[in-house]
């Protein structure tokens, strides 16, 4: 499948706004959201949204696809979970010349926590990237996972195992214990 660059997603959603007769806002979650909010490096196969109404825009979107030169998928991600309240802290992307298209995506704490999730290590790079770039904070990561995260489905175990190695992956071993003492008293 192929990849695709921080520059190539731009064009992609610059032609989406030139060719849409109406407003569209969408929500753009996912490595995506990473590298267009956050510039991590990494390139991605589509863009995923959470929610929103692409479907009665299928003409914009091919239309796109064909002024940019990029065949990009984009729908609304199938699997996805996040803290609970992050709609409430979602964030404007600014990308100039845009119109028709608003575009937002989840704050780099929810981002983080909605890409550990998998456990996947890109997605743990990715994690880690933002980090570097951007500073996480320990106590709001703890804070949102513990607090806005119970809903999740799935063996809790598993999704304790990989919040502690994001912590651990991010933060010092004095930090990791930290956050193991607070996953225990829950």
């Amino acid at each position: 499948m192929k990849r695709y660059s921080t520059g190539q997603i731009v064009g992609f959603l610059r032609a989406l706004d030139g060719q849409l007769r109406e407003p569209l806002e969408i929500i753009i979650i996912g490595g995506s959201a990473a590298s267009l909010a956050y510039g991590v490096d990494r390139t991605t196969r589509d863009i995923d949204t959470w929610g929103g109404d692409l479907a009665g825009r299928s003409k914009a979107i091919s239309a796109a696809r064909k002024v940019s030169g990029h065949d990009i998928p984009i729908e609304v991600a199938g699997v996805a979970d996040a803290p609970a309240e992050f709609e409430e802290r979602l964030e404007p992307l600014k990308l100039k010349g845009l119109v028709q298209l608003s575009i937002r995506v989840p704050e780099k704490h929810d981002l983080v926590l909605m890409k550990m999730l998998r456990g996947y290590e890109h997605d743990l790079e990715t994690a880690a990237e933002i980090h570097a770039k951007h500073g996480l904070e320990l106590e709001i990561l703890i804070s949102r996972y513990l607090g806005e995260m119970g809903h999740i489905v799935g063996d809790r175990r598993a999704t304790d195992l990989n919040f502690l190695a994001l912590v651990e992956r991010l933060f010092d071993e004095s930090r990791l214990a930290e956050a193991e003492r607070r996953l225990r008293s829950r």
